[in-house]
């Protein structure tokens, strides 16, 4: 071994135990100081109680007997009053008081009464025998108040000598405290020089050695500063940087945009982007194939905009695009739409064809804007545009303080409150009887200003926010209330991934069943294919919905990723196949093989069929010939307020 590494070596296990026995040495010096300073601190501590509480016992039990004194004077010049006058109406009250007064001694200290020699008591008694039995004995009143007199004279200064003897053992003892801490104190110091000293020579030695080699060492740490320079470099690059997408981060996005703005001569243009539906996706996959979603998605919009364009990830599902070259707001608006065009396109995510789509925001900078206005103008429109039948939105200065999406959102949280949420129904319709099987509840929003709104005009606001779990209960609560007053008919609601995955979601299904008093299996829970389109997501809460008894119907089928394999993986009772089939059905030989098909796998898996977009009797009459029974559209009835309704079917 060489001998600078022998050295080393050698060196480090020195210093190991230098830095232990230093360890040890540091911790007993302080738990012996900690120890002998908490030792004697709490005995001064108590002494110092004591004497404090004797002084003031002193004091008080000194304010008793001058109430005492004063108390035997007036019954002195009671007594008085007696030898002269003969007037003993009133000795007996002042020798009440005496009483009371001298009670109050013994009872604050019972060392004070004490001070009350026996010749006083009996005094007191004669006084108290000669009024009653021969007021007007003058010898004996005489005698009785001179041994009063002088009795009470001498309490005070016999309850003080008593007094100053207690302090003085108290006192006594406090010094003998403080002299035992004192000792400690230097049997500490002591130890502690001994116990310096002892590392001092145990450390010494490696110290010195470890002197001769620091000019070895002082090539690592060069080397070191090497490598710290490129950890420092790359602490920057993740401080500005997402590490999911590998663009540049908020912070980056501050500092292009104070930069752009800060050239009075160039016109900065943001784009402010929003994923659609990525949180249904999102809690549909899973959260790692999300985030190979956002990965995607990042590079479709680096893409779809110029080179020199600067794209970042703002947070969540949120991407930022600012542009140094567009010129007008119709060259904005192009730019924006090859962003949505190409977030259009489905992702294949896990094997599986995704689709979400975007809302995008545009703000154009302004004389005087800054970085925040721009963002948070884009950000506005952006949510204009979620709300809205286009996809892009120009921020418009004029009008548009506050965001369209920010007043939904206010006014929804108060929508429950304010029993501004109504439940119209729509009936599903036996095809062969003409009779209402199932009334399915459907929400919608009388909002002030606004008119009826249909969930379509809100409900992404509701999943976003989370608010879709508070009226989501409201609709199941209302349906099965209203449900629980009808005859034997069923009621039938839609529930969303986000009720699902909410962890009170079936106990409270539980208690709104107890308490409007529907039986569970007239109850139909619908759920998309979008919602289930990773089973494992939502299996677990639909199979605990089963157990409850209620039913579960698989909504808008055909529609979505995994339509037949769904069936064999969830626990569906109903499925209700998607209005797109009736496009076609009465012209398409194909279309009307593929309801017989179904109809004849539906029958076997003992599950009931419903077909969704009936809209007129030649397609009742198809369907029924088909062997669909059950069907549901705007020839049965629209969805109307307030009362049961009755098919408009016919035989």
């Amino acid at each position: 071994m060489p001998k600078t590494v022998a050295e080393t070596d050698s060196l480090e296990n020195d210093l190991k135990i230098g830095l232990k026995a230093s360890q040890i040495a540091v911790s007993m010096i302080l738990i012996t100081v900690l120890a002998a300073l908490g030792f004697s601190a709490l005995r001064n501590a108590e002494a110092r109680d004591r004497e404090t509480a004797f002084l003031t016992q002193v004091e008080i039990t000194t304010g008793f007997i001058l109430d005492a004194q004063q108390e035997v004077v007036l019954l002195a010049e009671e007594i008085n009053q007696v030898l002269n006058t003969g007037d003993s109406e009133k000795i007996a009250a002042q020798l009440t008081a005496t009483d009371n007064a001298i009670q109050s001694i013994s009872s604050v200290d019972e060392n004070a009464s004490q001070s009350i020699a026996p010749t006083f008591f009996t005094a007191l008694d004669t006084v108290r025998v000669t009024q009653l039995t021969d007021p007007v004995n003058r010898n004996r009143l005489i005698v009785a108040r001179s041994s009063i007199i002088t009795d009470s004279r001498l309490w005070l200064n016999r309850y003080q000598t008593d007094a100053v003897s207690i302090l003085r053992e108290l006192s006594a003892v406090r010094a003998n405290n403080e002299r035992n801490q004192a000792a400690l104190l230097l049997l500490t110091l002591i130890m502690s020089v001994w116990l310096l000293t002892w590392i001092a020579i145990s450390v010494g030695k490696s110290y010195r050695r470890a002197r001769r080699i620091i000019t070895d060492e002082e090539m690592k740490v060069a080397s070191a500063r090497s490598a710290l320079k490129h950890a420092s470099d790359q602490l920057h690059y993740q401080a500005n940087h997402d590490s999911l997408t590998g663009l540049p981060n908020r912070n980056a996005l501050n500092l292009e945009l104070n930069e752009a703005l800060a050239d009075k001569e160039t016109n900065v243009t943001v784009l402010f982007c929003d994923l659609d539906r990525f949180k249904v996706v999102n809690d549909s996959l899973g959260h790692s194939l999300g985030d190979d979603l956002l990965i995607e998605a990042a590079q479709r919009i680096i893409k779809a905009v110029k080179e020199t364009d600067f794209v970042c990830r703002f947070g969540g599902d949120e991407f930022v695009v600012v542009s140094r070259i567009i010129s007008d707001q119709e060259a904005a608006i192009r730019a924006a739409e090859r962003i949505v065009r190409s977030l259009a396109k489905p992702f294949d995510i896990g094997g599986e064809d995704a689709f979400i789509g975007a809302s995008v925001g545009i703000s154009m900078s302004e004389p005087g804007a800054t970085a925040s206005q721009m963002l948070a103008n884009a950000d506005a429109a952006m949510y204009r545009a979620k709300v809205s039948t286009s996809h892009v939105q120009v921020y418009e200065k004029d009008g548009a303080k506050f965001s369209a999406r920010f007043d939904t959102e206010n006014a929804l949280r108060k929508a429950i409150e304010n029993k501004e949420l109504l439940v119209h129904w729509q009936p599903i319709v036996n095809l062969k009887n003409g009779q209402v099987h199932t009334l399915e509840a459907l929400m919608r929003w009388d909002r002030p200003g606004s008119g009826l709104l249909r969930p379509s005009d809100f409900m992404s606001i509701a999943e976003d926010t989370g608010l879709i779990v508070d009226i989501g209960k409201w609709v199941i609560a209302s349906a099965c209330s209203t449900g629980a007053l009808t005859d034997d008919r069923s009621v039938a609601v839609n529930v969303s991934a986000r009720q699902l995955r909410d962890v009170n979601f079936v106990d409270d299904l539980r208690d709104i069943l107890r308490d409007t008093g529907l039986a569970p299996e007239r109850l139909i829970l619908e759920v998309t294919e979008h919602t289930v389109i990773d089973p494992k997501v939502v299996n677990a809460p639909l199979q605990r919905v089963h157990e409850l008894g209620v039913r579960i119907a698989l909504d808008d089928f055909g529609t979505g990723y995994s339509s037949l394999s769904l069936l064999d993986q969830l626990p569906v009772d109903i499925v209700k196949l998607d209005r797109s089939f009736l496009k076609n059905l009465i012209e398409s030989q194909a279309s009307q093989a593929v309801v017989k098909s179904l109809v004849q796998l539906t029958s076997a898996l003992g599950m009931m069929l419903i077909v969704e977009g009936v809209e007129s009797d030649v397609q009742r009459r198809l369907l029924r010939s088909l062997g669909v029974q059950h069907g549901q559209g705007f020839w049965f009835g629209q969805p109307e307020p307030g009362r049961l309704l009755r098919s408009r079917a016919s035989e």
